[in-house]
């Protein structure tokens, strides 16, 4: 749980922030941003203003909570929450410099410098880049293992090229939904533009679909005719070899970036490189089951791997038509209330409903607090906990709490 504070606001907190650090600095005009549960104030930050800046003048964790990435969420709530699109500039402090330079500030003139808004633009530059690059290369294999299907005459390799050629719109659409969500709200699209990600999945669906029943039902036709079955060309093994190479640094490659981002689409397509890469393989032994055993191995796998080709249309779609139809998560739904119960007073959390956008989460719940409290304090309250669930549950938005009167 994540609270602001500023100038005076925070005396109220300053003799348990004594306890923990007896070098405290008060400011009456300074801002102070802390992580906490209900045991109390596991760490703080202290910020000063000046002029168009924001200077970090302290962060301190309890020693005991140092190296659990508490002074990490820290700084990334003050940076992407609370000072979003601010410079936050640090003096002398090159004992934490591989720390600082780490999590996106920038050495200039003696000062590390944190700009959000260019740091936001560096990591959806990085995105486009790693989309951009896999939908090359699977035009490159969708086009390679087409061309020499035909040629060397393998069913198995015509179909994982038109897997390749499935994979290319899964990407496409990836990169259209990195683009339309960073179009902001508007006051025709209030939730934003992600929403059109699922519009695209469905489509995706839809043509992979069609692209497997092709591929199977002409598979099957091939597989019970009475002729003889054409023997693949040992040249069709270089390259189904060729794509399970390439299909593997992909995997490595999304992934990796995926993880460092936090990019759950980038994750789902790193996944679904890594099936290709079995897929691949199974090709090849498909293809020399054909030339040393019999040609009809080759036609099975072609069938297989048009069965794996409507899975991940079905399951594009279902997965989009949940988001449209606003399907609950529940396991998420009992996180965040065991998250607010863990870190906060709060003793009744209820009525909890999430709608989603893309990958994007906009939640909404009722939350008691004592009748007396005070308007202030009672917005206080809710800007804080709206603040944390965001900073703390990635893929989530906008948090909307409505706040009602704990009955005695």
């Amino acid at each position: 749980m994540y609270k602001s504070y500023f100038g005076k606001e925070i005396q109220s907190r300053e003799k348990e922030i004594l306890d923990i650090d007896k070098n405290f600095i008060y400011d009456e005009n300074g801002y102070y941003y802390s992580i906490e549960n209900r045991r109390g104030i596991v760490g703080y930050a202290y910020l000063k203003k000046e002029n168009d800046d924001y200077i970090l003048e302290k962060i301190f964790v309890k020693s005991e909570k140092r190296y659990s990435s508490y002074g990490k969420n820290l700084l990334f709530f003050i940076t992407n929450k609370k000072l979003k699109g601010l410079k936050i500039v640090v003096k002398n402090w090159s004992d934490i410099e591989k720390f600082l330079l780490k999590y996106g500030f920038v050495l200039k003139n003696d000062l590390y410098i944190y700009d959000a808004s260019k740091e936001r633009e560096k990591r959806k530059k990085e995105s486009r880049k790693i989309v951009i690059t896999s939908i090359v290369w699977n035009i490159i294999l969708a086009i390679t293992k087409i061309t020499f299907g035909f040629i060397g005459k393998s069913s198995a390799l015509l179909a994982d090229g038109f897997n390749s050629l499935s994979d290319v719109a899964t990407s496409s659409g990836i990169y259209l939904g990195l683009h339309f969500s960073n179009i902001p709200e508007d006051d025709d699209h209030p939730f934003g533009h992600e929403k059109i990600e699922s519009v695209i999945g469905i489509i995706m669906g839809i043509m992979m679909i069609l692209t497997a029943f092709e591929l199977g039902r002409s598979g099957v036709i091939s597989l019970f005719k009475d002729e003889k079955k054409a023997v693949p060309s040992m040249i069709t093994i270089i390259f189904a070899g060729f794509s399970s190479i390439v299909k593997y640094f992909m995997y490595r490659q999304k992934m990796r970036y995926g993880i460092e981002s936090d990019n759950t689409a980038l994750i789902a397509d790193a996944k679904d490189s890594r099936n290709d890469v079995f897929s691949s393989l199974g090709v090849i032994l498909g293809i020399v089951l054909s030339i040393y055993i019999n040609p009809k191995f080759d036609t099975i796998i072609g069938i297989l791997v048009s069965l794996l080709i409507l899975k991940e249309g079905l399951h594009v779609i279902f997965e989009t038509t949940d988001v449209i139809l606003d399907r609950q998560d529940t396991e998420l739904l009992d996180d965040i209330k065991e998250y607010i119960y863990e870190n906060t007073d709060i003793e009744n959390v209820h009525d909890m409903v999430m709608r989603k956008s893309g990958d994007k989460i906009f939640l909404q719940f009722h939350i008691r607090i004592p009748g007396e409290t005070t308007v202030n304090r009672a917005h206080k309250i809710s800007d804080d906990l709206e603040a944390s669930i965001i900073q703390d549950f990635k893929n989530i938005k906008s948090v909307d709490i409505h706040l009602d009167c704990l009955m005695k």
